[in-house]
């Protein structure tokens, strides 16, 4: 990706992509909605992204009972001002067992991958031969954990 980028071949738009269709339909116009101002024009789109993770507006009918019914709650980032909601689910440190809305871990509920994104990162990170892997760590954490419940 980074020899795409310097070669002029591939062009980072930014953060939350803003797509449209020019007027007269020969390309697309693309920016971002926190870098105001900038377009590019292209005629090829790649959208090769993660949604970044809104519980709140989630449509998954699991997640949305569990919020529900204040079974879980969304991960808040410390700020000097108070805190920003992520949009992730908050969860223990590992083994990552899930957090209500009173702030109680449940003691047999774990979240595993994309619904912890913004509260840790690199989560399609790619498994390598030889080198400790994060997912593979944590999968094994939630699956001991679970064992002794």
């Amino acid at each position: 990706m980074a020899a795409l980028i310097e070669c002029g071949l591939l062009q980072v738009v930014g953060p939350e992509p803003q797509v449209r269709t020019d007027p007269t339909g020969a390309c697309f116009l693309i920016g971002s909605a926190t870098i105001p101002g900038k377009r590019t024009r292209t005629t090829s789109l790649i959208e090769a992204r993660i949604p970044k993770p809104d519980l709140k507006h989630s449509a998954n009918p699991l997640l949305c009972f569990l919020v529900e019914t204040g079974q879980c709650r969304p991960y808040h980032i410390p700020d000097p001002d108070g805190a920003y909601e992520s949009g992730g689910l908050d969860v223990t440190p590992r083994p990552y067992r899930l957090i209500d809305a009173a702030g109680v871990p449940h003691s047999r509920r774990f979240v595993y991958g994309p619904p912890t994104e913004s509260v840790f990162w690199f989560l399609n990170e790619t498994i390598r031969p030889g080198i400790g892997s994060m997912i593979l760590e944590d999968a094994d954490a939630i699956s001991r954990a679970a064992l002794t419940c």
